[in-house]
């Protein structure tokens, strides 16, 4: 692994730096070479004799003068290439020669950090050992401990931790090595960060815990370890979404049992008023509605914007769901902010066998949004010939302008099969007012 590839025929101090041909360096030097001559990416010779681990090289360089902390465009040291490429004996002369065990490059990123990264622990310990910043943070805001976990690099977290690196250090948003562990779904990993004073309560800038990632994934042993390790069940993140409201938004219904057990209300809301039974019924989730209507959950709870499970079911075309929630009494008249209920939303999306099921539920077919639309117009306007049908034999009309204008449109579009449906649409009082005018 190396930060500066070489690609120049010239015969130069760099050349013969970065082969390792300490008798053509000598040479080069004793004729006049300037030791800090550069490439063409700004790489001086010590960079890349470092880069490319020539201990004899870099000796010899640093004794005519050579800078160990010279910096490349991107902000490289020699000590960062060699921390990069895992040269440690190399490291260490830089160090000893003045190098900054702590230097930045363009990105914030340290010698520890790229270190770390790349699985380098030889050179991790002797960085620490020499005095790296355990709590420098790179340009993401993140650590030598979760870049290390990011690249899936387990000896260098082992040894990191091992050597005094905080298990519950914060990177820029809040995010602890905890929380990207339980997101990859290590558990080892977790139980071992948690043994290391990883704070399991610990949330982001957002108020996501460990817990709620975990329920979210549907990850059951990990969310046992959690809880084992004092994970608190009620926490809320800034969206008012606890572990048990995501447990119901993803499906998993072992998990919103779990949640329930420990404490979660089954009638519990998030900021938006949208309850578990709400969310289980959008995402379709069958056997976790049945179990939340086994628990009594309140079926008509309605949201900020007026939506009900029913409603959200219905604009999801999960019938099974609209059949267990009619079963329960879920009323079919409630309206949503905007006036719509559960039969306009299905009609919105083409949805016939709902609109009849609704319908027969007592839905009114007539009833229109606050901009006047109808399940009828949508219909139309989305030219659902079957739903058109059904509707007008349900006994939905239109009035003589909305016909003529669905019609209009219905013409320019080409869609003969819509144009005839509706040419039966308007409203008898509405035909006689007209041949009257």
């Amino acid at each position: 692994m190396r930060f500066f590839r070489w690609g120049s025929r010239e015969t130069s101090l760099l050349e013969s730096s970065f082969s390792g041909d300490l008798r053509s360096v000598r040479k080069r030097l004793a004729d006049g070479a300037s030791v800090e001559e550069r490439g063409r990416v700004g790489a001086t010779a010590l960079m890349l004799a470092a880069q490319e681990g020539h201990d004899d090289v870099v000796r010899a360089l640093l004794e005519a003068g050579a800078q160990a902390n010279a910096r490349n465009p991107l902000g490289v040291t020699p000590v960062g290439a060699a921390a990069f490429a895992g040269h440690t004996a190399v490291l260490v002369r830089l160090l000893d020669h003045g190098g900054d065990v702590n230097a930045k490059d363009r990105h914030s990123t340290t010698p520890l950090m790229v270190a770390a990264q790349n699985g380098q622990t030889e050179t991790v310990r002797a960085l620490i050992e020499a005095g790296a910043d355990l709590s420098a943070r790179d340009a993401d805001g993140h650590s030598a401990l979760t870049l290390a976990l990011l690249a899936r690099q387990p000896a260098s977290i082992a040894l990191l931790l091992e050597l005094g690196v905080p298990a519950d250090a914060r990177d820029a948003d809040g995010t602890t090595a905890l929380m990207l562990a339980t997101e990859s779904g290590d558990v080892e990993l977790v139980r071992r960060l948690l043994a290391a004073g990883g704070d399991v309560n610990a949330t982001r800038d957002d108020g996501t815990a460990a817990l709620m990632t975990a329920c979210s994934l549907g990850n059951r042993p990990m969310v046992d370890v959690l809880l084992c390790a004092g994970a608190d069940p009620l926490a809320r993140d800034r969206h008012g979404l606890s572990p048990f409201l995501r447990s119901a938004m993803y499906g998993h219904v072992d998990l919103a049992e779990t949640m329930l057990r420990a404490g979660a209300s089954v009638s519990e809301t998030d900021a938006l008023g949208r309850s578990a039974l709400l969310l289980s019924a959008t995402g379709g989730h069958v056997e976790l509605t049945r179990l939340l209507l086994e628990r009594e959950s309140p079926v008509d709870v309605q949201a900020e914007n007026g939506a009900s499970a029913l409603m959200a079911a219905a604009r999801g075309g999960h019938e099974e769901i609209v059949g267990l929630l009619l079963e329960s009494g879920a009323s079919v008249e409630l309206r949503a902010r905007n006036g719509e209920t559960a039969l306009f939303k299905a009609a919105a999306e083409g949805r016939t066998k709902l609109v009849e099921r609704l319908a027969a539920a007592g839905a009114d077919v007539h009833v229109a949004d606050e901009r006047g639309r109808s399940a009828l117009t949508l219909a139309a306007e989305g030219a659902f010939s079957d739903l058109i049908e059904c509707l007008l034999r349900l006994g939905a009309t239109l009035d003589a302008q909305e016909a003529r204008r669905l019609m209009t449109q219905a013409e320019q579009q080409g869609l003969t099969d819509v144009v005839t449906l509706l040419s039966n649409s308007s409203r008898p009082d509405d035909e006689g007012a007209e041949r009257n005018v």
